[in-house]
């Protein structure tokens, strides 16, 4: 009888994965017609593959096309890999999450009170490096050893006491890079390669290096308003295990099955790793939920290139985007993870600005919430989101109710409304994905 009924049901499955990935396939199309979109994306839903493309160039001056097997670099994806050489060096009882951060380097100011434990979680209030005003002055450009980098931020003022806030920093993650180091006796690359990238069986993962041949390396572009150039060059000891690696979109979903499946850790301490703390952040991971859909996840950027690494453990749901021209990656993967959990999108498409009544604006100007706050304002008769002075960003009409970031980010700000013009509802749209904004 179950049997029959399966066999009932097939149809009826096929035809949903066909539609799915042909509304998938349909938005991808329009990130790369209408948004530029060049990368390669991946999304594999109970071990079945839903969902598999890649597109633009991984070299625009010998027009290599992107594919399947191409190298990007992944920016602070590498923080989870860093944090599982923590954890495992802790399984192996080579260290303790409860360490000072002076055990390891004895005159680190407040080393006393610094864990590694608030390294893992961003708690430590520790300035990011990549912050400082002069770190694109040498730092980005000229290799230095991590103990010379580490001097160039350790006598910074913290940004709060150790332990009682939570701020993202990429410093935390270098530090801890350097405790790998010090505790294993080998270099951070070899100890990722031997002990965490072996386990994961996966051959196309490392770290880095300017001066290697790289098969099938990608070439990172961005574009300043007038056009794509070259990503400014960068120096892959700047930032080491915070965001050195590279990888393929294959790699990285075999890595997180590894991970996840207690292939790389003992259980408790991927329970570790994956506990929301403060900011709902784990050990190199986020822990949040898209709707009602449970999230673990993680991005990156590095200049040429975005990543994002997404697991969605209830619908054993894996989604993998990686751009080499600065795409907004998280924002095509919520859309695309949106999209087979049925929730509303909009595909990209061409935004053309029209003339409205400026006295409409004043309908519009406040405070909103989204994830973070939002303040929009009017001056000169036109609708600004406010920024810091002159970063305060022109949203553009294309309807009464609807308007789009100048920028070209693919981002819109919508409104309902009713006869007087009283605000309804309000809604942010980040590459099609549309989530509620609220009037404060």
């Amino acid at each position: 009888m179950n049997k029959i009924l399966w066999l009932l049901l097939l149809p009826v499955t096929i035809h949903a994965q066909q539609k799915n990935t042909a509304l998938l396939n349909t938005y991808m199309q329009s990130q790369s017609k209408i948004c530029q979109f060049s990368g390669t994306v991946l999304l594999v839903e109970k071990g079945k593959v839903v969902y598999e493309n890649s597109f633009g160039e991984a070299d625009r001056e010998w027009h290599t096309i992107n594919t399947r097997d191409s190298k990007y670099r992944i920016g602070s994806l590498t923080k989870q890999f860093t944090a599982a050489c923590i954890l495992l060096l802790e399984e192996k009882g080579k260290l303790s999450l409860d360490d000072k951060l002076n055990k390891y380097i004895p005159d680190y100011p407040q080393g006393d009170v610094v864990t590694i434990h608030m390294l893992l979680n961003q708690t430590s209030g520790i300035k990011d490096y990549t912050q400082l005003p002069d770190n694109g002055s040498h730092a980005d450009v000229v290799p230095l050893a991590p103990l010379q980098m580490i001097n160039e931020f350790k006598n910074e003022p913290y940004n709060f006491p150790p332990g009682t806030q939570w701020a993202y920093s990429n410093s935390n993650y270098f530090l801890l890079g350097y405790i790998i180091e010090m505790v294993s006796g080998e270099k951070y690359n070899d100890y990722l390669l031997n002990n965490i990238i072996s386990k994961a069986k996966i051959k196309n993962t490392g770290v880095d290096k300017i001066d290697s041949i790289l098969k099938y390396r990608v070439k990172g572009y961005e574009d300043p308003g007038n056009g794509y150039i070259n990503a400014p060059y960068y120096v892959m000891e700047g930032p080491f295990s915070a965001g050195a690696m590279y990888s393929t979109v294959n790699d990285l979903y075999q890595w997180d099955v590894a991970l996840m499946n207690n292939k790389i850790l003992l259980p408790r301490s991927i329970k570790k790793m994956t506990t929301p703390y403060q900011g709902r952040y784990g050990y190199g991971l986020w822990i949040d939920s898209l709707g009602n859909h449970k999230r673990i996840w993680h991005n990156g950027g590095i200049p040429g290139f975005n990543s994002c690494l997404a697991y969605y453990p209830t619908d054993d749901l894996y989604v993998v985007v990686i751009s080499n021209d600065e795409a907004n990656t998280t924002a095509i993967s919520n859309a695309l993870a949106s999209i087979l959990f049925n929730f509303p999108v909009i595909n990209p498409y061409k935004h053309k600005e029209i003339a409205i009544n400026s006295a409409i604006l004043d309908n519009y100007v406040g405070k909103y919430l989204a994830t973070n706050t939002l303040e929009l304002i009017k001056k000169d008769n036109k609708l600004y989101r406010r920024g810091n002075g002159s970063d305060d960003m022109e949203l553009k009409p294309e309807s009464n109710t609807k308007f789009f970031y100048a920028d070209g980010s693919d981002r819109q700000i919508e409104f309902e409304v009713n006869k007087t013009g009283k605000i309804l509802n309000a809604f942010i749209i980040v590459s099609g994905l549309k989530t509620d904004l609220k009037k404060q």
